[in-house]
């Protein structure tokens, strides 16, 4: 593997010196088709050069140390260029979950052990118009030559097996490209590698702010998920969602990539946050390269934990409130509000506080009854929350309406602190 690298490396040398371009090591080829995975985010990515007819088995320690882990020598399709139609013999370009398997017992003898099926056409292709069907991976039963299927992968049978302990179904992404070593710093077809990332982030900041214009221009025309069936239907539910919450948080984590010459794949740890409710999940945006640009054509998304709802978290803090008070204990009493904490009597925590530990000292047998909470949210992570409040101890009892103001994250109710807390005596 190492000699091929070597003489791959002396090849692209030789051709940049003599187009007088700067050179391109195979490194940075390896980062305009993946950028940023680990080996939590996805275990391996096959990556299929056809001009030098090898795969490449990637992965990597570190998002930014992509490394080889095996190289196979394979053949592609008789005829050179992007699989376009039914029987004209090409490999397509693009990129590719393997979705399952059959086993040799199924094939004929001349595709080996085992084929594994790639999602050809997906979506993309279907897009650019191109068909066809049965595009695998496969072993053969004869000496490899370059170019010698009707469109398929193919490697010698024991390779094959070899091959087989790199690949999850339904995980394992390919990615085909005409040629890996041929991008050139000075084209455009290079810059357009460099672009995905701020396209991420231009969506997640356009969808935190509700500029929806900005938003829908990131959007393909033939974009459609498998709830919504196009653009149109997709955004206006955006736009019904904006009616309905004053605000949310988006924010994106472990973003990782994959690219090729005519579509990109983005994957990120996605944590959405609005008045009522929290979700964090996997989020995967497909993209086209259309009009020199990247337009999104569909997403998806896979929750990692369950939806978490505010009015839980909500309750979950007034309980544990509720018993810091009733207990008499005062410092974890204090401990549920916020140092920048004030009201209409006590501007500063520090007054309030001194006045909540002579009341608390000098009362017994402290029974606090709350009921009817409502929650409402105008500000991003602050809710303000009221309820009636019947409040009894061993000298003194009244019955009112307190509101509170508090702050925090409701995937953690421990979070949430009171800003400010105000009270209304009920006759």
């Amino acid at each position: 593997m190492k000699k091929f690298l070597r003489n791959c490396t002396i090849l692209s040398l030789c051709c940049w010196i003599y187009l007088g371009i700067p050179l391109v090591t195979p490194a940075d080829e390896l980062g305009l088709y993946i950028k940023n995975i680990s080996a939590d985010s996805v275990p391996f990515v096959l990556l299929v050069d056809k001009s030098q007819q090898h795969l490449f088995v990637l992965n990597s320690n570190a998002p930014s140390q992509i490394q080889i882990v095996d190289t196979f020598r394979i053949t592609t399709g008789k005829v050179d260029g992007n699989k376009e139609k039914e029987g004209d013999q090409k490999t397509p370009e693009g990129i590719y979950r393997i979705v399952s398997s059959i086993p040799g017992e199924q094939l004929p003898e001349k595709y080996g052990p085992v084929a594994f099926v790639l999602d050809y056409p997906n979506l993309v292709d279907q897009i650019r118009n191109h068909n066809g069907s049965n595009i695998w991976i496969h072993g053969r039963d004869e000496a490899i030559v370059d170019r010698q299927t009707e469109g398929c992968i193919s490697l010698e049978n024991g390779k094959l097996l070899q091959l087989a302990d790199y690949i999850t179904l339904q995980q394992t992404l390919v990615i085909i490209v005409d040629s890996l070593y041929h991008k050139s710093p000075a084209n455009d077809e290079y810059l357009k590698f460099n672009l995905t990332d701020s396209l991420i982030n231009h969506w997640a900041y356009f969808w935190e702010k509700g500029d929806l214009d900005k938003f829908a221009s990131l959007i393909s025309e033939h974009f459609k998920t498998r709830s919504w069936k196009n653009k149109s239907a997709y955004l206006n539910n955006k736009k019904n969602l904006e009616t309905l919450y004053a605000w949310k948080a988006v924010s994106i984590d472990k973003l990782w990539l994959l690219q090729s010459d005519y579509e990109a794949r983005a994957s990120f740890l996605q944590e959405y946050l609005c008045p009522t409710f929290y979700s964090r999940g996997l989020k995967t945006l497909q993209l086209i390269w259309a009009d020199s640009v990247w337009q999104i054509i569909s997403e998806d998304f896979i929750p990692l934990t369950p939806q978490l709802y505010v009015s839980d978290a909500v309750a979950k803090f007034l309980d544990r409130w509720l018993s810091d008070w009733q207990s008499g204990s005062v410092d974890r009493y204090l401990a549920h509000y916020d140092s920048t904490f004030s009201s209409r009597e006590y501007p500063s925590f520090d007054t309030w506080s001194a006045y909540k530990r002579r009341v608390l000292w000098q009362s017994n047998d402290i029974k606090v009854h709350i009921s009817g909470v409502k929650i409402s949210s105008r500000i991003p992570k602050q809710w303000t929350v009221s309820f009636r409040q019947d409040y009894y101890s061993d000298h003194y009892s009244d019955r009112g309406l307190k509101t509170l103001r508090i702050k925090g994250h409701p995937r953690d109710y421990r979070e949430f602190k009171i800003l400010s807390e105000e009270w209304e005596p009920l006759k």
